[in-house]
């Protein structure tokens, strides 16, 4: 029998959304949505317990897009100490089936039903409906993913991309990569292109460029640098303070976002669009010049053809949730 009410999450490091979809009424809005704060909180099981018990219907079925690798229906979070069991969860709450998606797959499926008001376009181009679509998402780190077409069905893929080696463009990043090295050896694409990344760019930035003393001082205060750059740098881009500093390390995220976009579309060959998600960008947005961007990203070779790529910002923080409900209702039916 078919899922008549899925509870779909979002798992993140930090945080973790929770919502009821109805499969009469899907792809609509959810019958019910909350979201919890992970710290203190010993695994995903309470927050489906507080979720459920004021819940306005009983799911049949849950699918939660998660942060980590999935082997075997499991996974042990990237960013958190939590291990999530799949058939161990069906049992306790008894549902017919749970299915853990990586978040970047969820957020993959999630971005094929958005319409134009969730999104922001970089570059329209010129998409291929049939071909593969990919999505990469700078957030605490960074989550790639792709979606491949059997007879016009999409088929999520999952990666790890963000772990591959960061392939720098250019002197500067050239210079960053043997900054980063000094510190950490192998150094990946996400160790330079998330939030997580930006106080090694601005470390990296300071030997060039002076720091004004109110940002120093906010920065010695703050328990999190990555909010206060970017504060700093969206302020000095409208009509706040001049900092150049801040405004440089978001420039060289952006750049090096687009750099790494370019490289998912041609690995993946996504001539149906490249899709960009995660929490960083929308935050940083201001600062984002389309004709900058996809001047990094067209280049080399295939100029010609990642010029007629489609690129698009997602706006709407609930992809991945609203993803894993679309995994949840299009998975294979067991037994």
């Amino acid at each position: 029998m078919s899922a008549t009410i899925l509870l779909a999450g979002d798992i993140g490091g930090t945080k973790t959304s929770l919502a009821l979809y109805s499969r009469d009424t899907w792809p609509a809005p959810p019958l019910q949505r909350q979201t919890f704060a992970n710290r203190s909180v010993d695994g995903l099981g309470t927050l489906i317990d507080r979720f459920l018990a004021t819940a306005v219907s009983r799911p049949t079925v849950a699918c939660f897009g998660v942060a980590g690798p999935v082997l075997g229906n499991r996974v042990r979070l990237t960013n958190l100490d939590w291990q999530i069991d799949g058939p161990a969860l069906a049992d306790r709450f008894g549902l017919d089936r749970v299915q853990l998606v990586n978040d970047l797959v969820a957020a993959a499926m999630g971005a094929l039903l958005l319409d134009d008001s969730a999104l922001l376009t970089i570059n329209g181009g010129r998409p291929d409906p049939a071909a593969t679509g990919c999505i990469l998402a700078p957030g605490t780190g960074l989550g790639e993913a792709w979606v491949v077409r059997d007879q016009g069905r999409p088929l999520p893929r999952a990666s790890e991309g963000g772990h591959a080696a960061f392939a720098p463009r250019g002197e500067v990043e050239l210079e960053l990569l043997r900054f980063m090295q000094r510190r950490a050896g192998h150094v990946s694409v996400e160790q330079v292109c998330s939030g997580r990344a930006l106080p090694a760019l601005f470390a990296f930035l300071r030997q060039r460029l002076p720091v004004p003393t109110w940002l120093e001082d906010r920065l010695q205060a703050a328990d999190d640098p990555t909010p206060v750059l970017v504060d700093a740098a969206v302020a000095a881009a409208d009509t706040g303070p001049d900092c150049a500093i801040a405004v440089a390390t978001v420039q060289l995220f952006l750049d090096i976002l687009a750099g790494e976009a370019a490289n998912l579309a041609l690995k993946t060959l996504a001539l149906a669009g490249v899709h960009i998600s995660g929490g960083m960008v929308p935050r940083v947005q201001p600062l984002l010049d389309p004709d900058r961007f996809m001047a990094i990203f067209s280049q080399g070779v295939y100029h010609d053809m990642l010029t007629r790529i489609p690129v698009h910002l997602v706006l709407d923080p609930d992809v991945a949730l609203l993803g894993a409900a679309a995994c949840g209702f299009t998975a294979p039916e067991q037994g």
